[in-house]
């Protein structure tokens, strides 16, 4: 179970109310949209589970090339539900950077690594330019290609040379991807629990009001004009990768037109002893959202992380910067389903009060074409 504290929000009923007959059509659009199959949100994993089963014990490491919405999701995921011996073993490299990308062509063992190729449009400069550099050093069964179908490159490299082969639906965007093959095939490969993954991520669509009321917050700061920058202010080792996830869907899918709030990620306690400084004297321009995990009430470090972040909170409050805080009960497969469905139906809920298309990256597109 997720939890939501608004006390500290700075938005109220009668705000809240105000706005309530333009979060009926966006709620109810998110629902058309699914049901026209506009939007895949989830991916029947009985497929995927079966593929990953059939590397099951062969392979020592897991290489995956991929970027942005091909990485970011698996990253928070793995960071959390792959056990560290394990998530020793995982590479994922998403950027073209020799000073990364050579050391380990020197060192990775490449007869014990399953590579997994990984890219929405099957065009991405980036990871098809990685993949010339390390196919050549696999064989056909170590590789795994996820892609849209259709005439894409790394779809047709992977019908010619007869690739294992998953698909991403044409329907999924690459930020909103993590709950098909593009993060659930390498998680359930690290032996994640795929079915208790997408239970939690179901809870979420089952029951999306407190992320709506989240989103509801969120619009009007930055419909208003005062709160356009969003942070997301974790407290746990589990959310490391949590914030930059978050960053990418929320500003990826906002920014357009003008239009869309910054998204910033900190990390507490850490960074009360630098970035708080801004935003408690700074310019009051930001909404604060803290995630965290339930108080171990037995374990002084865990009373000690609840102090920290309630602390800051306060301190916030009184500055006049207004928060939400999400307390998550266990750092488990359900919880963050949960947390990271929840977030893309905010996301595309927000989108939809503000008029504009969350699914599309139009800008992102115009820097490709010049690549």
């Amino acid at each position: 179970m997720i939890s939501f504290d608004f006390s500290k929000s700075g938005v109220g009923e009668k705000e809240l109310a105000a706005l309530a007959p333009a979060c009926v059509p966006a709620r109810k659009k998110i629902l058309e949209d699914r049901q026209r199959g506009l939007v895949g949100w989830m991916e029947e994993p009985s497929l995927i589970q079966k593929m990953a089963g059939q590397f099951e014990g062969k392979f020592e490491n897991c290489l995956v090339l991929g970027i942005g919405g091909s990485s970011q999701g698996l990253k928070c995921l793995a960071t959390t539900l792959v056990p560290e011996k394990k998530r020793q073993k995982l590479f994922v490299i998403e950027n073209p950077d020799p000073l990364v990308v050579n050391p380990l062509l020197e060192t990775l063992d490449f007869s014990k690594t399953l590579l997994v190729v990984i890219s929405k449009s099957g065009r991405t400069i980036e990871t098809l330019t990685l993949f010339d550099c390390f196919r050549k050093r696999f064989q056909q069964d170590q590789i795994v290609a996820i892609t849209e179908k259709g005439g894409n490159p790394l779809y047709q490299i992977a019908q010619k040379e007869k690739l294992a082969f998953l698909e991403i639906p044409k329907n999924v965007g690459g930020r909103f991807s993590v709950f098909s093959a593009v993060g659930l095939f390498p998680l359930a490969l690290l032996g994640v629990d795929i079915d208790s993954l997408l239970d939690g991520a179901e809870n979420s669509l089952k029951k999306s009001d407190p992320f709506d009321r989240n989103g509801t917050i969120h619009f009007l700061g930055d419909r208003d004009g005062d709160k356009n920058i969003s942070v997301m202010m974790s407290y746990g080792a589990c959310f490391n990768e949590f914030g930059p996830w978050y960053t990418q869907l929320w500003a990826e899918s906002l920014g357009k037109d003008g239009k869309g709030q910054t998204p910033l990620a900190a990390t507490g306690p850490k960074d009360q002893h630098s970035l708080a400084q801004l935003f408690l004297d700074g310019p009051k321009d930001k909404l604060i959202t803290f995630v965290k995990l339930k108080e171990d009430p037995k374990n002084p470090l865990s009373r000690l992380m609840e102090k920290e972040c309630r602390a800051t909170t306060q301190a916030l409050w009184e500055s006049d910067c207004p928060s939400v805080t999400l307390t998550l009960e266990k750092p488990d497969a359900t919880h963050f389903g949960e947390l990271l469905m929840g977030y893309q139906l905010q996301t595309a809920f927000v989108g939809h009060l503000m008029g504009i298309n969350p699914y599309d990256q139009p800008a992102v597109d115009r820097i490709k074409k010049i690549i």
